[in-house]
This record gives structure tokens, C-alpha cells and sequence, in this order.
């Protein structure tokens, strides 16, 4: 398989979103997919919940402590309908855009509460003409997560302190 799928994994808070943020800014326009980012409380500065933003620039709550929803990790209620309404099209589009390099940003518990959203990631992680960068959990609290590590294809890098400032760079030159 001569194309390569990078799947970035790490603690919590080890920077596995900067790094994802530095690749999509240096592929410039060459990358569909998204990231989500945490929003904090403006007094007390905890964490309040996670945002999505896509490729093309929309923005949505992924989840929030305030949420209520049948759909939960942790403290955070998670919109599943918000991330699908952003989300889904954009996976679709990667489905169709070979020439782009797809990043997701995160393939995890949150996400993995909508049936739509796992299947377009497998389908675009077992498609051998797409570009991938992807964060993905540590634990194979799923058996797709264990799948897509265990790809001949795949390339997991762990993101730690030490490699996170190079990693962007080092990533566009593999893929």
C-alpha cells in the first residue's frame, strides 16, 4: 500500500490537537476533515466542553458539562447531532477527495457514539487511495480502534512531549 495513514495517540493534554492544528495550517487548503478544540470556563478556566471546526470552517459544540444528553463521557453531555450536521458531510466529501489529505480529529469515545461517524472512518481508513491523519484514543475501548492500530498500512506515532514540536513536520514528510 503506498499510501500512508498516520494515527497519532498519547496521554490527555499531551498536545495530540496542537500538532493536528500546526498539519491542517502547513497542508494549507490541501486537508478536509476537523478538529475539535476545549473551551474553558472565563472565571474559573476549567474545562467547560469541546468544539468542533471543519476544513471549511464551521464551528459546532461536540460536547459540554451543561449538556443534557442520553450520550455521556465523563462530566460531558456530547451532541451527537451537532457532530453529525458537521461532521458526517465533511467525511463524505474525504470519501470522494483522494487528492486531499483527510484529518479527524478524534477517532474516540465522543465520536464513537454516532453509528454514521464509524462507519465513514472505516471506510475511509480501509480505502488504500486516502491520506490519513488521525488522532486516535489509547485504549481499544472498541474493536475498530484495535483494527485500524493493527492495519499493515497504518502508522501509529505515539505524541509526547519530546516529539510533539517536530511531529507536524515529520508527518507531511511521510505522507
Amino acid at each position: 500500500m503506498g499510501n500512508k495513514k498516520i494515527l497519532l495517540t498519547g496521554k490527555p493534554g499531551i498536545g495530540k490537537t496542537t500538532v493536528i492544528k500546526k498539519i491542517f495550517k502547513k497542508l494549507n487548503g490541501n486537508a478536509v476533515g476537523f478538529y475539535t478544540e476545549d473551551y474553558r470556563d472565563k472565571k474559573t478556566n476549567k474545562r467547560k466542553g469541546f468544539k468542533i471546526i471543519t476544513s471549511d470552517g464551521k464551528k459546532g459544540v461536540l460536547a459540554d458539562v451543561n449538556l443534557d444528553s442520553k450520550y455521556r463521557v465523563g462530566k460531558y453531555g456530547v451532541s451527537i447531532k451537532e457532530f453529525e450536521k458537521l461532521v458526517i458531510p465533511i467525511l463524505e466529501e474525504a470519501l470522494n477527495s483522494s487528492d486531499k489529505i483527510v484529518i479527524i480529529d478524534e477517532i474516540g469515545k465522543m465520536e464513537f457514539f454516532s453509528e454514521k461517524f464509524k462507519e465513514l472512518v472505516n471506510k475511509i481508513i480501509e480505502n488504500p487511495e486516502i491520506k490519513v491523519i488521525a488522532t486516535i484514543s489509547q485504549k481499544d475501548f472498541h474493536p475498530l480502534i484495535k483494527k485500524f492500530k493493527n492495519l499493515p498500512y497504518v502508522k501509529v506515532i505515539e505524541v509526547t512531549k519530546e516529539n510533539r514540536d517536530v511531529l507536524p513536520e515529520k508527518i507531511i514528510s511521510i505522507i
